[in-house]
């Protein structure tokens, strides 16, 4: 049995054996009485090397650990750019099958979309006005009738606007639109 007087001679003998272990950290499991002491406040190599089993980290198995961590975060990496990579060429594929369009494109499609139905509201009186006073013949009383040919028109309207169709605006029509 060998017997060490100081913390410091404890702590040596300790890392010698191969744990993981601070000054710091074993004095304050010392005061936290975790390490055993003989009456005189002297270490025992037995005693200590039961501390350092119960309480401590193999020297070699904290750098193991410190590999696998790396390890761990280099193949995490490696699989977040293997997912955007995959990511980019789903995309790159669904644009060539025609599934995507660039936004520019889809924004022209757009604008001109509201263009035709903005002028077919603008020019709903004019084109209907006839029938308007047709339906009603200046009578308050055929409210309904007007409302429910109201309804109607604006339908077709609806149906007009959602219609999967080419929608084309010339550029006499479109003024300044699309221009910087």
């Amino acid at each position: 049995m060998k017997i060490l007087k100081t913390q410091l001679d404890a702590v040596k003998f300790l890392q010698d054996q191969g744990f993981k272990l601070s000054k710091s950290k074993f004095g304050r499991d010392v005061n936290d009485r975790k390490v055993a002491t003989n009456a005189e406040g002297q270490f025992e190599d037995g005693a200590l090397l039961a501390y350092a089993a119960a309480h401590l980290t193999p020297a070699a198995q904290a750098e193991n650990r410190a590999l696998s961590d790396a390890n761990v975060n280099r193949l995490a990496a490696d699989a977040d750019l293997k997912r955007i990579t995959a990511e980019r060429a789903r995309m790159k594929m669904e644009k060539e099958q025609g599934l995507l369009m660039p936004r520019a494109q889809y924004e022209e499609d757009l604008a001109a979309r509201a263009m035709f139905f903005k002028s077919e509201v603008d020019s709903f009186g004019f084109r209907k006005a006839g029938e308007i006073i047709a339906l009603v013949n200046g009578d308050e009383s055929k409210l309904p009738d007007l409302l429910k040919w109201w309804g109607a028109q604006t339908a077709d309207w609806m149906d007009a606007w959602g219609a999967d169709r080419q929608f084309v605006a010339n550029e006499e029509e479109t003024g300044d639109i699309g221009e910087d």
